[in-house]
């Protein structure tokens, strides 16, 4: 019988705790519990928020809420960037889209990510990925009310339970506690305290129905953003990480309690540009998060993709586009020929390469590519060898 099948049965007659090699701690007073227990979903999401906030605008403010462990695999991950002189973190095309992911596929990027970060770094992830799906053992576990559960666990109180913290275990599962932590999946008051909660943001990790309540197609029902023709854009929120994300690609010029104003210019999303953030990808996130309103009327003529007028999202485009009228490479310029007869006889080696650029016979001028420029002194040796022969 295959180890999987094996254990699985054994975790459905045993029960949860047993299975999961978790103690709970029986000796946690109430107020404790009570005080931990409290927002907790709100918590976990807020250390989430904060991890994509330093993601979509990195800076001083925004680093001090994430670890340097973080701002590695990000790094490394190349969701984010640090090209200038300055050394200024900067998000790019791969960061914006693991922002347009819904939250179950980023918090799982997110982790394939850490691990592997760790494998390169030479470290064993068999014992944190053997914690991480022991924890997975209560997912749904974690949002309240009263559950009951097969094997020898009774009923009791969800989202209540704390763990124990055991001194044991070693320092690497320990350390990924402390990540997990930081990730907001597990809730820790004090480290002194010696036990932690599990969040609701767990849930993400095995649940499909959270996979699927977040995606694009019910992202509409909580959007937020009203764009027009003239390039107004209206953002209906007070979430910092919503706007941090709007203005990586908008000049806001006006912020309220729960609404704020900017406009889609041709400086801030050529910004984006810079980065590697895509014309598709600007037009997609207004388009996820479209307010229910806008979505509603143009239901009718187009649905989502109306959501976006078509000018604005065509003229996005045109500022992509811009920046491919030209293409920069590095040529060789030949010019002086002595006589016609040896310009044209280059132009005819050089055209038969595939390696000519550009040339003007009047002037009797001529680019190639880089590369062909050994191929040509190569032949020119050659042709003058021959002629002194």
């Amino acid at each position: 019988m295959p180890v999987y099948r094996r254990s699985y049965l054994k975790a459905t007659r045993i029960g949860l705790c047993k299975a999961s090699e978790l103690s709970a701690v029986t000796d946690c007073d109430e107020k404790t519990r009570k005080s931990a227990n409290k927002d907790l979903g709100k918590k976990a999401v807020e250390r989430w928020e904060c991890i994509l906030h330093y993601l979509a605008l990195p800076s001083q403010k925004s680093e001090q809420g994430v670890s340097g462990t973080t701002k590695r695999l990000f790094r490394s991950a190349g969701l984010t960037s640090s090209e200038n002189d300055d050394g200024d973190i900067e998000i790019t095309s791969a960061g914006f889209q693991f922002l347009l992911l819904n939250r179950s596929e980023q918090i799982w990027t997110y982790l394939l990510y850490y691990f592997h970060m760790q494998e390169v770094a030479g470290i064993d992830i068999i014992k944190e990925l053997d914690f991480l799906f022991r924890l997975t053992l209560y997912s749904g576990d974690t949002s309240g009310g009263t559950r009951v559960t097969n094997g020898s666990d009774k009923e009791r109180p969800a989202g209540s339970r704390a763990f124990l913290i055991d001194e044991c275990w070693p320092e690497p599962t320990k350390d990924f506690l402390m990540h997990l932590r930081e990730l907001g999946l597990v809730f820790i008051r004090k480290r002194k305290d010696g036990f932690f909660f599990l969040t609701p943001l767990l849930n993400h990790l095995t649940s499909i129905s959270y996979a699927s309540e977040t995606g694009i197609e019910n992202r509409n029902q909580n959007g937020f953003v009203i764009v027009e023709t003239n390039y107004r854009v209206y953002a209906y929120t007070d979430s910092n990480l919503q706007l941090a994300i709007l203005s990586t690609f908008t000049e806001m010029l006006y912020r309220f309690n729960d609404m704020s104003v900017g406009v889609l210019s041709r400086e801030a999303v050529r910004r984006a540009f810079q980065v590697g953030i895509t014309a598709a990808q600007i037009i997609a996130f207004l388009r996820a998060n479209a307010h229910p309103t806008t979505y509603a009327v143009t239901t009718e003529y187009g649905g989502m993709i109306q959501s976006v007028p078509i000018t604005v999202a065509d003229q996005i485009r045109l500022w992509e586009d811009e920046r491919r009228r030209l293409m920069f490479c590095n040529a060789a310029v030949y010019s002086s020929f002595e006589s016609e007869k040896e310009y044209f006889g280059l132009k005819g080696y050089v055209s038969s390469q595939g390696i000519l650029l550009w040339c003007d016979d009047v002037q009797r001028l001529m680019v190639i590519t880089e590369e062909g420029h050994e191929s040509v002194k190569s032949w020119w040796k050659m042709k003058t060898g021959k002629n002194g022969s």
